[in-house]
């Protein structure tokens, strides 16, 4: 009787631990697939940030380029002016 009981206990604890083992995998599936998920959308990020890094490279070109024009006519004018 007593290795009866024994025996049901074990199995009851085994159950339990296949049981937390099927949590613990599904768990570990959902976890890698979020890993994937943020991995894409990182490098989604980074593309996007050298995007902007060209853009503001370019604004910057064109700035310069409008006030090197803007600085030209005005000298122009004064010029004139004077």
């Amino acid at each position: 009787m007593a290795v009866d009981s024994n025996f049901a206990r074990l199995e009851e604890e085994v159950n339990r631990l296949l049981e937390l083992l099927g949590r613990l995998k599904q768990d570990n599936a959902e976890l890698l697939g979020q890993v994937e998920g943020l991995r894409a959308e990182n490098e989604q990020l980074k593309g996007l940030s050298q995007r902007l890094q060209q853009a503001e490279q370019e604004t910057l070109k064109i700035r310069e380029e409008v006030k090197s024009r803007i600085e030209s006519l005005l000298s122009r004018l004064d010029a004139v002016h004077s």
